[in-house]
């Protein structure tokens, strides 16, 4: 009995120990697993995150903990093998250099831009200058000194006042024969040709001579019509010849020149007392008219049968009252008698007078009475009591084509040539 009531207390205790003994280190076990496991997760977080991050740097730092990330071999050479010997290829030729663009010693330059046309006026030592790159330059000082006006001026082309070299006047004029022909717009600038006005009054309508006493009275000529305006060309009024040969019902008005100073000794002022009109009728054939009334009444200098061939131009001398030429497409015709006797200077000019076109683009006079003449092939000149032209030699212009002259009062030593394709050349004429 006392043996059953000693087993009946052990037993449960026995029991006990067997329960609760291994649940204890189970529990002790997982602990140590867990936190084992949690170590192992913060390891590899670690790892995986420096090791991104060494290999984004560009230079990363090696940690002792952490293995460096392995390092790519490049792969292994292929063997080389000797490559076929190439097929003889043509060599192409060198290019040649394209050459250098250098002004000649007496082309004149805007530095760096070559001047392609120089405009003005004789009596005026203002001289406008049109550059290869389109823009429009002004000097006061006879070349001197440039200013830009505008670097894309609105007109190619113009005529000057020499009373107010501000004010210009720019108008191609009517295509003449040709009836679909576009209407041409005539333009006046007071600014020296930073902005320009359109005349409506004066469409088709060609600036010819500008008064050198009133920058605002200028004749212009249309295909059919010679018109004069007294107030910078808002209005106009028509300049008929009223003579028996009622000139210009037949031919076109293509040139006027005035002997501004004509005196006893020089005007102290320029003036319009003596003015001259070339005309050209659709034959080609040209006449020339003469004016003391600023237009109220022109007296023809040529007669009808001894018409001029293709004229071109005209120019009076500026002092010597009845002396003035004219460059036509036979030579220069010259009068010193107001048109009753003329006669044809053509000696020397055989080699540039061409058939049906002249070949004589333009003429000056200079002050000690020497002629120059530009034409087709170079400047020729002759002394004005001589009958020969002969060719200027020694210049880099000499055989270009030349469009037109200009030589001003103020500095009648230096010849300014316009060229039509190789710009503007500066000519110093020798001393006497």
């Amino acid at each position: 009995m006392r043996f059953l009531f000693r087993t009946f207390l052990v037993l449960p205790a026995i029991l006990v120990a067997f329960v609760l003994i291994p649940a204890i280190v189970l529990s002790a076990v997982s602990s140590a697993s867990a936190a084992s496991l949690s170590s192992w997760m913060a390891s590899a977080a670690s790892f995986d995150i420096e090791s991104i991050t060494a290999f984004q740097s560009p230079n990363p730092t090696p940690t002792s903990t952490i293995p460096p990330l392995p390092t790519s071999q490049p792969p292994s050479p292929l063997p080389t093998v000797a490559p076929p010997a190439p097929r003889p290829v043509a060599q192409p030729r060198p290019a040649a250099p394209t050459p250098t663009a250098i002004p000649a010693p007496d082309q004149v330059v805007i530095h760096p831009h070559t001047i392609k046309k120089v405009i003005g006026d004789r009596l005026s030592p203002t001289i406008y200058a049109y550059t290869s790159n389109h823009a429009l330059y002004r000097s006061n000082q006879n070349g001197r000194i440039w200013f830009l006006v505008s670097p894309s001026p609105r007109v190619d082309d113009f005529v000057m006042s020499s009373a107010d070299p501000n004010v210009l006047y720019s108008g191609k004029g009517a295509k003449c024969g040709d009836p679909q022909a576009l209407n041409e717009p005539f333009l006046r600038s007071v600014d020296g040709g930073r902005s320009w006005i359109e005349m409506p009054t004066a469409i088709n309508l060609r600036p010819l001579l500008i008064d050198p006493a009133d920058p605002y009275r200028l004749f212009a000529a249309d295909c059919n019509m010679l018109y004069l305006s007294a107030d910078g060309g808002q209005s106009w009024q028509e300049k008929p010849d009223n003579s028996a040969m009622q000139l210009w019902n037949n031919h076109r008005v293509v040139d006027m020149a005035a002997a501004a100073l004509v005196g006893d000794p020089k005007p102290a002022q320029p003036h319009w007392e003596q003015i001259y009109a070339l005309g050209v009728n659709a034959n080609g054939e040209g006449v020339v008219a003469f004016s003391g009334d600023q237009g109220e009444t022109w007296a023809p200098l040529v007669d009808s049968e001894d018409a001029l061939f293709a004229p071109t131009m005209i120019v009076a001398h500026q002092t010597q009252a009845g002396l003035s030429w004219v460059v036509t497409g036979q030579g220069v015709w010259t009068t010193t008698d107001f048109g009753i006797n003329w006669s044809l200077l053509d000696r020397g000019l055989r080699s540039v007078l061409e058939p049906n076109s002249g070949g004589l683009n333009a003429m000056t006079n200079g002050l000690t009475g020497r002629l120059y003449l530009a034409t087709v092939r170079g400047l020729y000149e002759k002394e004005m009591g001589s009958e020969q032209w002969k060719m200027v030699s020694g210049t880099t212009f000499g055989s270009l084509n030349l469009t037109g002259l200009l030589l001003t009062e103020s500095n009648p030593t230096l010849l300014w040539i316009n060229t039509l394709n190789d710009g503007v050349f500066a000519y110093r004429i020798p001393a006497e």
